[in-house]
């Protein structure tokens, strides 16, 4: 713990780069806690969670896996860390999808035939109904600065340090 305390926000960010997929800190995001952006960790991990999905997975995969249950609460945890523009930029995304019918929900009901963990593509699964908004949304997406939104996440750790040291502390 005392090495944990020494650490600086980017170490901090670093280590909840992998530490929040495992228990003990993703037991926050499956419980539902992740919602609770007065919890500073909560607020990273939305963060944490958006960057990583859209690099594997893109837009479309963040808006149909579990991370998309918590979209506009991510949009709110961008402003809480002062990203105003990436805030704007995804909201806006979101609307575009939802208006297009491309919900966490709608997404969630074609898989529901495949098997747990089954590997398939976009496309496959949900045919040619997106085709039309899939480039909009991906070239909208690209205008998130992810290298400015951890630059942020890094000040943001700072202030808090403590907290996040508090719950890096339970990590074992």
């Amino acid at each position: 713990m005392g090495g944990q305390r020494q650490m600086n926000a980017s170490d901090i960010l670093d280590k909840l780069l992998v530490e929040a997929y495992v228990p003990p800190l993703s037991l926050i995001r499956e419980d539902g806690r992740i919602s609770d952006l007065a919890n500073p960790l909560s607020v990273i991990m939305l963060i944490i969670d958006l960057e990583t999905e859209i690099s594997m997975n893109g837009i479309q995969g963040y808006i149909g896996n579990s991370t998309g249950r918590h979209a506009s609460t991510t949009v709110d945890a961008l402003r809480v860390i002062g990203c105003n523009d990436a805030a704007k930029t995804l909201a806006a995304i979101l609307k575009k999808a939802d208006d297009c019918g491309m919900t966490h929900d709608a997404i969630q009901r074609d898989r529901r035939d495949l098997e747990e963990f089954a590997i398939t593509q976009f496309r496959q699964m949900h045919g040619s109904k997106w085709d039309g908004i899939n480039d909009e949304l991906n070239n909208k997406v690209i205008q998130i600065d992810f290298e400015q939104v951890f630059h942020q996440a890094e000040t943001f750790i700072e202030t808090r340090k403590n907290a996040f040291v508090t719950a890096l502390s339970a990590v074992k």
